[in-house]
């Protein structure tokens, strides 16, 4: 069984502190690594923008993903934020964890 690794950029810290923040304590993510000052690079209504933001790395189980991206739709500033969803192998005891972290999930629905 895999996790799921959650590729998602915010426009500042507040902004990605606060989805961090949100999803650990719904428990739809057992951690989420934010990493400020990229650089990226993205057309967008037919131009080329270029921004600095904050780069969100959200761990989860399948279970709770679907939670977790309505949780984030719910919270982030964008009109369309990013969410790109990879499918990783771990470790047994990284991935029981991340599963454990996440179970309560289920009841949420």
């Amino acid at each position: 069984m895999t996790i799921n690794v959650v590729l998602c950029t915010a426009p500042n810290e507040e902004s990605a502190t606060r989805i961090a923040h949100e999803l650990i304590r719904a428990e739809y993510a057992a951690c989420v690594n934010i990493l400020p000052n990229i650089t990226s690079v993205y057309k967008w209504e037919g131009q080329v923008e270029q921004d600095r933001e904050v780069q969100l790395i959200i761990k989860t189980s399948a279970h709770a993903i679907t939670h977790a991206y309505e949780l984030v739709c719910g919270l982030h500033p964008y009109d369309v934020p990013e969410w790109v969803v990879l499918n990783a192998a771990a470790s047994d005891d990284y991935r029981t964890w991340v599963h454990d972290v996440t179970k309560t999930t289920k009841e949420h629905s």
